[in-house]
């Protein structure tokens, strides 16, 4: 029987982080209803070291799922070497967890979620897995240009803006092709390929476009990746809650129709839209179960991650001024 992994990183303090064991559970409830656990070999967790006791508390409510939960810290110990507030960006150590998959699983293809999606349709790995090749969900690149040329300048190629390119999360990688990106910016820069992009911080490179630039200058994204065929489901739902007023108009009912496109969906967390809104939003589609957990909230940590924030984008506006180029 044809099983894909899954890759989770997962936070529950921080800026946006305090409801994702609740959205985790709306996520494991969009998965029972729509597929089943044999559908997956191994489901990862990949969790900062001092939240990991509460989350495997937590996350024995998923455990009819392979899940496995994985401190953080004992695959990414090089975080520590970028300690100052404005190197850490969670946006982009949450990439590199992604982009690290193929250590932790040992199928060839892999989901990647963030607690924030969940699926609107029926699947399968073989719904997912289409004659040895990934179902992706593709978007022009100059839709998000500047996170293209980023990963283009890092890896010394042409961003193809013209061309079509890789969509947001949920998403299926490949873990050869993974592979051969961290071979490739070792290789270019003679070191750990996780130490190129943390010392990277200021540029705004994404885990999957230097995933599809280096695939594509490879030539093996056909051999890996293909689209979903006339008559077939794509993987992301037409449309996603991306930004809080969108959420009002966002139909469930058109998006959950047995004759609607895509197979999985998002309403994304730092919208700041109150968990309970989302339940009572996508509760007549599936049932869900969202379990008692405590909200951690920090005003110190959020204040210590907008300071991040903004020195990042100082130093960002100061680096093109001076013209500099990091990578």
């Amino acid at each position: 029987m044809t099983q894909i992994s899954a890759i989770l990183p997962l936070k529950t303090r921080g800026r946006h982080y305090a409801d994702n064991i609740g959205r985790c559970d709306i996520l494991f409830s969009s998965l029972r209803h729509f597929t089943t656990p044999e559908t997956f070999h191994r489901f990862v967790l990949v969790v900062p070291h001092d939240e990991i006791d509460e989350v495997r508390g937590y996350a024995k409510a998923w455990a009819d799922f392979p899940v496995e939960v994985i401190d953080e810290s004992l695959h990414m110990g090089i975080f520590a070497e970028f300690s100052q507030r404005h190197q850490i960006r969670n946006w982009h150590r949450q990439q590199i967890l992604k982009l690290y998959a193929p250590a932790l699983i040992e199928t060839e293809y892999f989901l990647v979620f963030d607690p924030d999606c969940f699926a609107t349709h029926p699947f399968t790995a073989d719904t997912l897995i289409r004659d040895g090749r990934a179902l992706t969900h593709f978007q022009p690149r100059d839709k998000g240009q500047r996170f293209w040329e980023a990963s283009a300048r890092l890896l010394d190629v042409d961003p193809g803006l013209d061309r079509q390119g890789l969509w947001w999360t949920p998403t299926i990688l490949s873990r050869t092709l993974c592979l051969n990106l961290h071979r490739r910016l070792e290789t270019q820069y003679g070191t750990d390929w996780r130490r190129v992009l943390l010392a990277n911080y200021a540029l705004d490179w994404t885990e999957y476009t230097l995933y599809w630039l280096n695939a594509d200058r490879e030539g093996l994204l056909d051999q890996y990746h293909v689209g979903a065929q006339p008559g077939e489901r794509t993987l992301h739902a037409s449309n996603s809650v991306w930004y809080a007023d969108e959420m009002k108009e966002w139909s469930g009912a058109e998006h959950f129709a047995k004759d609607s496109d895509g197979l999985f969906a998002v309403i994304q967390s730092n919208t700041r839209i109150p968990l309970e809104q989302v339940v009572e939003k996508l509760s007549p589609y599936f049932p869900i179960s969202v379990q008692a957990y405590e909200r951690h909230f920090d005003a110190t940590l959020k204040g210590a991650e907008l300071y991040s924030a903004v020195a990042r984008r100082g130093l960002k506006l100061l680096n093109k001024l001076r013209g500099v180029v990091t990578a």
